[in-house]
């Protein structure tokens, strides 16, 4: 089978089912760390599993929609770009937020110059969130923080995650949701209530806690390979 071609790449046609996750391992964020390939070549790394977690997204909403992909400056705003950019390649059109600022990681700064040019993508400003929420999206996708948050939330953060919380959509995170602490549970009190989480490598202590799964729905976990 052919692949996408996105810009001067091409995605290999998207996986079959996720890796069931019995027997998969647990840890800390700190003991959990991908290779550094992350998010750089679709069919390596995390890249890979990206494009996994994409494709159990296709098959819960087959019929392309609107897609709101909220992102961080970091490594999980780069999961949240490269998302994009698979989704659009299956005709979604998706509206991206950068909720901590627009100066990025070198990854998610390198998976944002992926972004240029192509159609049915589109950036909007924080301020314009709670309009273009009025007008609904089939799916949100966070990717603000991932497994590095601790504390409280920044009242900008905390402030979208609230909206984010009021709005119709599948909500979807990326690894843990915004807010939710990985190793302890502790979750502030705006974090991020998705429906669906896709984490990455192993669980983390957050997602077996009670409270953790209040904020993470359904958890689907992908084995990215450990060095």
């Amino acid at each position: 089978m052919r692949g996408h071609l996105v810009g001067d790449e091409v995605f290999p046609p998207l996986p079959g089912q996720p890796r069931q996750e019995r027997g998969l391992p647990t840890g800390t964020g700190a003991q959990i760390q991908p290779r550094p390939a992350r998010c750089l070549h679709p069919g390596q790394g995390q890249a890979h599993q990206l494009r996994t977690a994409a494709a159990d997204l296709l098959r819960r909403r087959p019929q392309a929609g609107r897609v709101l992909i909220v992102c961080g400056k970091g490594n999980n705003g780069g999961d949240g770009l490269v998302m994009a950019r698979i989704l659009q390649a299956h005709g979604w059109r998706a509206d991206i937020l950068f909720a901590a600022g627009e100066k990025l990681s070198e990854l998610a700064e390198l998976n944002r110059g992926r972004l240029q040019g192509l159609d049915g993508i589109g950036l909007i400003a924080a301020e314009d969130l709670a309009d273009r929420l009025k007008t609904g999206y089939d799916v949100i996708i966070e990717g603000i923080f991932g497994t590095g948050f601790g504390g409280r939330l920044p009242a900008g953060i905390a402030a979208i995650c609230r909206l984010l919380n009021q709005s119709d959509g599948l909500k979807v995170a990326l690894d843990i949701p915004t807010g939710l602490n990985c190793d302890t549970g502790e979750a502030d009190a705006d974090t991020f209530r998705a429906d669906l989480t896709y984490t990455f490598a192993a669980y983390k202590p957050a997602h077996l806690s009670a409270d953790g799964k209040t904020y993470c729905g359904e958890i689907v976990c992908l084995d990215i390979g450990i060095d």
